[in-house]
């Protein structure tokens, strides 16, 4: 979960990978119990996808870790506002004491 209680993406990528690694072995192993040869045309069109999805997982991946980034940026920018009102009041206090 992330600081916001929503479920992570690669919460949920574990066990999609998981069911793609068990479905490929499955299909491997049924292409070779029966005999048969896989259509090339299929084969390409599996590599294509496979790239294509490789590539959607990696922008998916950056993008998880610039989001983590991005609210340890929003966190880090409060405290330095809530320093900065802090020295603002303690200064005008001062200057009405002056």
């Amino acid at each position: 979960m992330d600081s916001f209680g929503q479920p992570r993406p690669e919460d949920n990528q574990s066990v999609v990978r998981r069911m793609q690694k068990k479905y490929w072995k499955t299909k491997q192993v049924f292409i070779k119990a029966t005999g048969k040869k896989e259509d090339e045309h299929l084969v390409a069109s599996d590599a294509e996808l496979d790239a294509k999805l490789e590539v959607f997982h990696s922008v998916q991946e950056t993008c998880t870790e610039l989001l983590k980034i991005i609210e340890k940026y929003q966190l880090r920018l409060n405290v330095i506002s809530e320093e900065e009102n802090e020295l603002g009041l303690f200064l005008k206090f001062q200057a009405e004491r002056d």
